[in-house]
């Protein structure tokens, strides 16, 4: 992979945007300046130096073992389906992999950990400590900071509600920098997940997944601010407010989330898998090769050939992007997990790539939640959010291209 792609393509997705911004006299340089600059500082922490990184390295001892009690609960209620000792001879055991039994599982477990992580204040105090840190970087408001700060541990829609009685005193900008974050991000209850998937592929997965968020997300406030330039606002940081459940009610209650967060993922895949099915299928009326995938393929790879790969390995890349973008980046790195097209480096960078929650599901996810918060905005929460969604991948390609020069 070459250096000089990467770095043509930050110049490029930067460019870009500020070409589109709806206000571009009103960018602020420095800030943007700041944005990248954070990017760079951040990945040479976490990749290039070795406490730091062996530190998060040996979080994946935790993915193990949460994978692994995840499992033997979930063998006991499913049985085989859910890995478990089959009580017959399997004829083809590398069809024996059962997504729904064997790692939608561990979104229960780690949503009822991050429920009472939350309860007890430690996930609420790193929250706001990193909301604070935003404030200063970027001379945010203190809220849209604490929002900022929530995408990183929260869902495309708990985020937001960590400050819903300021959501509607935000401006434009801010509620498009804090629809982006959440984009460009993904949320803790689903990076072990995604890193238990992946560790076969990707050793070290939850290291390079925790980096990415927080490699994003100075990206994500950088496009924001070109895009829709906004100044300090005045609203405060709000502290979490302590929850007056017990920690039993708490559990109970983020299991009770966690059930309808796997049945939503569930019910979204088959339908959009149902529908990009029925797509290729009115396509390939028109010509035997063309299909979404192809299409998409060829939008997106010149653009990942500016993110760092040669034009040959630039179309698988860019498949496993249009997969992330029309489904979602769970589909893409289950794919990515069961390919060895692509060398070390290549597989850490598509890896940081597809990274957030940009995809067409968290759209309609987001504009629900919000609509049904500040109804008298629908029509600009559904504006913003659209345009979220492009520039949230925007942010994950400026973040495979940092980590693609980092490393």
């Amino acid at each position: 992979m070459s250096l000089l792609q990467p770095l043509l393509g930050l110049f490029v997705f930067l460019g870009a945007t500020a070409i589109l911004s709806e206000r571009r006299a009103a960018i602020v340089w420095k800030r943007v300046f700041i944005g990248v600059a954070m990017q760079f500082l951040i990945a040479l922490l976490l990749l290039r130096v070795p406490f730091i990184s062996d530190a998060l390295l040996s979080l994946n001892g935790v993915v193990n073992a949460l994978q692994d009690v995840t499992n033997r609960a979930a063998s006991y209620m499913f049985g085989y389906l859910a890995g478990g000792p089959t009580p017959f001879t399997e004829v083809n055991p590398e069809h024996g992999f059962i997504v729904a039994f064997q790692v939608l599982p561990l979104i229960l477990v780690v949503s009822a950990l991050s429920a009472l992580l939350f309860h007890f204040g430690i996930l609420s105090f790193i929250v706001e400590l990193v909301g604070k840190l935003l404030r200063q970087a970027f001379g945010i408001s203190g809220a849209l900071g604490l929002g900022a700060g929530a995408t990183l541990f929260f869902g495309t829609i708990e985020a937001p509600l960590v400050i819903k009685p300021y959501l509607s005193r935000f401006s434009r900008g801010e509620l498009l920098a804090l629809i982006l974050c959440s984009m460009a991000t993904i949320a803790g209850s689903v990076m072990v997940l995604y890193a238990s998937v992946l560790e076969s592929s990707l050793p070290g997965a939850l290291q390079h997944l925790i980096t990415a968020s927080l490699i994003s997300l100075p990206a994500a406030l950088t496009l924001a601010h070109i895009y829709c330039p906004t100044s300090e606002g005045e609203l405060a940081i709000h502290r979490l407010p302590r929850s007056e459940l017990t920690w039993i009610e708490a559990l109970l209650d983020a299991i009770s989330d966690a059930v309808k967060m796997i049945v939503s993922i569930i019910a979204i895949i088959i339908v959009l898998f149902a529908l990009v099915y029925l797509l290729d299928d009115l396509l390939s009326l028109a010509h035997s090769d063309l299909s979404l995938g192809a299409i998409l393929t060829f939008a997106l790879r010149p653009l990942m050939w500016l993110v760092g790969f040669n034009w040959a390995d630039a179309a698988p890349a860019a498949q496993l992007m249009g997969t992330k973008i029309v489904l979602n980046e769970f589909v893409a790195y289950l794919s990515l997990a069961e390919t060895s097209q692509f060398d070390v480096k290549q597989t850490i960078v598509i890896a940081y790539a597809l990274c957030g929650f940009a995809n067409v599901a968290s759209c309609g996810i987001i504009i629900a939640g919000l609509a049904a918060i500040m109804p008298e905005r629908r029509r600009e929460v559904v504006d913003v959010t659209f345009r979220a969604l492009v520039l949230g991948n925007v942010a994950t390609l400026m973040t495979a291209c940092v980590v693609g020069i980092v490393i």
